[in-house]
């Protein structure tokens, strides 16, 4: 039984990275995550101008008056992150509800780092401009890799904590 559960999860696992190597472009996915890009922008710049930094957005473009500017496009939005996370909890053997609550949780925590990486890769990118692409392209994006994977494992040991008090 839990061969079969193994199996169908990493099979589980290998359609969905197939499907996103296939369908994650820009002329598939860039229109249908439009509504969540310019959501995400105007995000970031309620927030930018939350944090006192001086802001202006043109649909999904943001700039700061000293000449740095740049664009939310639909990698930007957190999307991908909160999906494989999505579908790693569904495809895991867990009781729906704890599925449930560990997407609450772990969608949210993604989407507020997401939003909280956008503001400082913005604020790098105005203040310390040499260090936006070490910043935008290795650090945070190990940093989401890293968390979505801990939320994924801490929700692994946080659903199977009843199942342990219970055998005990």
């Amino acid at each position: 039984m839990i061969q079969h559960l193994q199996l169908r999860f990493n099979l589980i696992m290998a359609a969905f990275c197939s499907a996103i190597l296939l369908l994650y472009r820009d002329d598939i996915l860039g229109s249908l995550l439009k509504p969540l890009t310019m959501m995400t922008a105007e995000t970031t710049l309620a927030l930018l101008h939350w944090t006192g930094i001086e802001a202006v957005r043109t649909a999904t473009q943001i700039y700061h008056p000293g000449g740095f500017v740049y664009e939310i496009y639909y990698r930007c939005t957190g999307f991908l992150p909160a999906a494989f996370l999505t579908v790693a909890m569904l495809a895991y053997p867990r009781p729906l509800m704890r599925k449930l609550c560990g997407l609450a949780v772990g969608v949210s925590v993604l989407w507020a780092l997401n939003l909280a990486r956008l503001v400082h890769l913005f604020y790098v990118g105005v203040y310390n401009p040499t260090a936006f692409e070490v910043a935008h392209t290795i650090i945070w994006q190990g940093v989401i890799i890293l968390v979505c994977v801990g939320l994924w494992l801490g929700w692994i040991r946080w659903s199977q904590a009843d199942k342990s008090a219970g055998s005990a």
